[in-house]
């Protein structure tokens, strides 16, 4: 049963005192009692018999104050070693003892702090038996309180569908790129010459869809007539239409499917490996914070305009694919990210620096051949606009940070749309989109050693 926090916990009355005592003449005080546990621990040490007023606490009280000692109810003297009562005083009219621990629950605690006789120590915060702290009620995490249907299009979410069914969407189409590699050239893999991402051959990889300019549209370099030599077989040759598969010699170049389809698509088995480490970790954790719709943005948009600057600007002779371009967007949006959320994340100029040092890290690599660096640039960019967009709102923002907010959210906006518009007029309207920058192409392969010899 729970005691009531208005009645005494250790008190006597006459009825606990011996016959033998209440008919005594002696003048000597009450035996006392003897009770399970020792003394009790709630009265104030060196008190007496008498009525004792407990100093500024208890000055003006009456001899049946609540801060006085009367022999009927606290009858035991409290041992000398036990700690004083530290709770804050009680309220006037109310027993010296309320809230107090049990007494086996005291001399437990006063012998655990208790130290050997000349061992010098800190000083030993003594336990507090007031009333039991307040706890508080944790706060959930941002977004949890949403509902369900908003969750779903804002986030948080807890299953990344984006993410799980993109990456098995990437492995299918490897194995299909294998197999089909393996119906052209009757090798799963490019042989002789090996492609060192074990993957089919360049013709293969254009002939399913890869990023390749003279088959988006017609450039005057390439005509319907021109041979390609080593089409599929080395001793094959073949057209552009066969190449790129159109129906007919004649059709003209129009596959501007090619600027979505090469995301998923890999050069070989290390390509994919190497670019899933990245996908099914920070796009995971991405999409699980923005939830799927704003992630697929982010994603897409960043996967297609790099392929719209890397048709526009990179060689008319190389071919691209992967889901690189979108990943550098994501690396882009955690840019921003920190940024917004600069005086929450604990060590922001670490993070910040480590994505400048990855980011620079994976530009240069970009430089060695075979590798699209423009589509990173590209994706790289589209991800700094986009966390423009689509960041969340920084947790407990003032107004004004939400007034900058919603601005820059419309800058990002305006820009991402020009950014499309402008990129896709460019790459159509020029005769030859590689005469917009003939010398942009180095960005992609540097000059050395031979290697733009093909680009």
């Amino acid at each position: 049963m729970t005691r009531s926090s208005y009645q005494p916990v250790y008190s006597f009355g006459s009825g606990d005192i011996p016959l033998s005592a209440q008919h005594s003449t002696s003048t000597s005080p009450p035996p006392v009692p003897q009770h399970q546990g020792g003394s009790d621990p709630f009265q104030k040490p060196h008190a007496s018999n008498n009525d004792i007023e407990l100093g500024a606490y208890g000055a003006g009280a009456s001899s049946r104050g609540a801060y006085s000692y009367h022999p009927n109810e606290y009858p035991h003297q409290p041992p000398e070693s036990l700690p004083p009562y530290t709770s804050p005083p009680p309220q006037r009219g109310q027993p010296y003892a309320m809230n107090a621990m049990p007494l086996h629950q005291q001399q437990a605690q006063h012998q655990q702090h208790q130290q050997p006789i000349g061992q010098q120590g800190p000083p030993v915060q003594q336990p507090y038996y007031g009333p039991p702290p307040v706890v508080m009620a944790q706060q959930q995490p941002m977004g949890k309180q949403r509902p369900a249907w908003k969750r779903a299009l804002l986030g948080p979410v807890r299953v990344p569908i984006f993410s799980h069914l993109s990456a098995v969407a990437m492995l299918v189409l490897l194995i299909y790129e294998l197999v089909r590699n393996s119906q052209l050239t009757g090798s799963v893999i490019q042989q002789p010459n090996l492609n060192p991402m074990i993957g089919p051959s360049f013709s293969v990889l254009v002939n399913i869809g890869a990023k390749f300019l003279p088959c988006m549209r017609p450039i005057p370099e390439v005509t319907d007539a021109q041979l390609y030599s080593q089409c599929f077989k080395n001793t094959d040759e073949c057209t552009l239409a066969t190449m790129c598969g159109f129906p007919t010699q004649t059709t003209v170049p129009d596959q501007s499917f090619r600027f979505i389809v090469p995301i998923f698509m890999h050069a070989g088995i290390v390509h994919y490996i190497v670019n899933m480490l990245t996908h099914m970790r920070l796009g995971v954790d991405l999409e699980r914070t923005l939830g799927t719709p704003r992630y697929v943005l982010l994603y897409m948009g960043s996967g297609i305009f790099s392929f719209v600057l890397s048709a526009t600007l990179n060689s008319a002779r190389s071919a691209s694919m992967g889901c690189s371009g979108a990943l550098f967007g994501l690396i882009g949006f955690m840019f921003i990210d920190v940024l917004v959320n600069w005086k929450v994340i604990e060590h922001p100029v670490r993070e910040l620096m480590w994505l400048l040092v990855s980011t620079i890290i994976s530009l240069v690599l970009g430089l060695l051949p075979g590798l699209d660096n423009w589509a990173h640039i590209g994706g790289f960019v589209t991800g700094l606009v986009m966390g423009m967009l689509l960041s969340p709102m920084r947790p407990m923002a003032t107004k004004n940070i939400k007034i900058i907010t919603w601005v820059c959210r419309l800058i990002g906006l305006v820009v991402i749309i020009v950014m499309f518009a402008v990129g896709i007029t460019k790459f159509y309207e020029y005769p030859d989109p590689t005469t917009i920058c003939p010398s942009c192409k180095y960005i992609s392969c540097l000059p050395v050693n031979g290697w733009c010899d093909n680009y």
